[in-house]
């Protein structure tokens, strides 16, 4: 028993500390942190798609691996939307029960989620991965943040881990590989019904009925270990031939046609949403350096607001509602010359990893000047503040003391206009179609 519960202790601690981690990261605290987040399962696996690389190739084997082992410890430990489930659930202090296994909707939702990306879109993962909508939630407090943290509430109330079994695809996915693993939680002839285990499993995968364990909804929150009296659980290597496999006819005909059916769908999504999608993009066109265009940025962005949470200067802004990608609000302030965050926290390559120099040198938007509004024209008076900002001297004086814009030169930061004393600021910040790289 000791050692049963010593498990589910080290998990429990291992999960809280994650958890610190990602809290701290979306809300700007921790840097090291944010690079930590890198190795989440579904960032991992979009950004190896959008550009390979050893690192996010490791993360994700990484995770397989563990998981085709062990089963999906990745879900209690490492995924942050699942621990807040479970500390929902906690808080809650219901008992958990049996839940249905809803085969044909995750695998529908899988399938179409999987089918967009294969695609080139990446509209389902920002709705449905766990790490994004966990950023949504924490990273800013808007009506794009409540609506999430309440659906995940009401659902972790109502059925603990509910989302994690039924609706999420990185869970659904890396369930069908624990389905196969190595190593599988099994009742034993000690059991006795007693239904301690089932009040504790928070994916509601415990049959006691047929004595029988659903390896591939299980989160592996190890609960079940522990607070069997008898020892009645354990994680074994079956024998070959001793795994139950529900191999009816119509199980296989109903997760497989869902799975392709939803998987076409999601092919037709992206087809005809990307065919659309330029307009709705257009919404978004100031964007951080490195994101190229408003429809490359959208493609690839899971909307995880970890750039927002980052941003020393608080541009960076989650769309309205939380319902798309991030822009730039140059009313807040300015784009830090001197700053290249937000191009090494983006954990999809949604925004490029930029180095310094070449943030500094990538044009952004353009400015334009408003002669009626500043003051030299106004009142008279010297001012070339504007001027004196300009960190890639892209703003010159006139002999009449009003500033001159080279667009060549300008890379679009708005530290001009954030230092524009104009009561209506004299320096407008536009969006531009495309993002460029000026020659140093």
């Amino acid at each position: 028993m000791k050692k049963r519960v010593s498990w589910r202790v080290v998990r429990i601690i291992a999960a809280a500390v994650f958890l610190a981690v990602a809290v701290a990261s979306f809300t700007g605290l921790a840097g090291m942190g944010a690079m930590l987040l890198h190795v989440q399962f579904g960032p991992a696996l979009l950004k190896l798609i959008a550009a390979f690389s050893a690192g996010t190739l490791a993360a994700v084997l990484g995770i397989v691996l563990v998981t085709y082992l062990f089963g999906r410890f990745y879900c209690a430990v490492f995924c942050p939307l699942g621990i807040l489930q479970d500390v929902i659930g906690f808080l809650s202090r219901r008992k958990a029960v049996e839940t249905r296994n809803f085969a044909w909707l995750r695998y529908a939702v899988a399938g179409v989620v999987f089918g967009m990306l294969a695609f080139g879109w990446t509209a389902g993962f920002f709705l449905l991965d766990p790490y994004s909508g966990f950023g949504r939630i924490v990273a800013s407090f808007s009506l794009g943040s409540l609506v999430p943290l309440a659906v995940i509430t009401i659902l972790a109330v109502w059925k603990k881990r509910i989302y994690c079994t039924a609706f999420c695809p990185v869970g659904t996915l890396l369930g069908l590989i624990a389905k196969h693993g190595v190593f599988q939680l099994r009742i034993t002839g000690k059991c006795v019904r007693c239904g301690k285990c089932v009040a504790q499993c928070p994916s509601g995968c415990i049959d006691l009925d047929t004595g029988t364990i659903d390896n591939e909804r299980c989160v592996r929150c190890m609960n079940c270990l522990s607070r069997c009296p008898l020892h009645g659980i354990h994680l074994v290597r079956p024998e070959r031939g001793s795994v139950p496999v529900d191999a009816s006819r119509r199980a296989f005909l109903v997760g497989g046609g869902a799975l392709i059916a939803g998987f076409a769908a999601g092919a037709v999504l992206a087809k005809v949403g990307m065919r659309k999608f330029a307009e709705f993009a257009g919404r978004f066109r100031i964007l951080p350096p490195g994101a190229g265009s408003a429809v490359r940025f959208a493609s690839k962005c899971t909307g995880c607001q970890l750039c927002t949470a980052n941003c020393p200067t608080g541009i960076i802004r989650p769309a309205e509602y939380g319902a798309g990608p991030v822009s730039l609000d140059f009313s807040r302030g300015s784009c830090r010359f001197d700053c290249n965050r937000c191009s090494q926290v983006c954990p999809t390559g949604a925004i490029r990893p930029l180095t310094l120099n070449e943030k500094q040198r990538t044009r952004i938007a353009e400015v334009h000047f408003i002669p009626q509004n500043c003051i030299v024209f106004q009142d008279g008076e010297q001012c070339g503040k504007c001027a004196g900002v300009c960190p890639v001297k892209a703003i010159t004086l006139r002999r009449t003391g009003a500033p001159r814009v080279t667009p060549s030169l300008c890379i679009g930061c708005g530290a001009c206009r954030e230092v524009c004393p104009a009561p209506e600021k004299a320096l407008e910040i536009r969006e531009i179609a495309e993002q460029t790289l000026l020659r140093s």
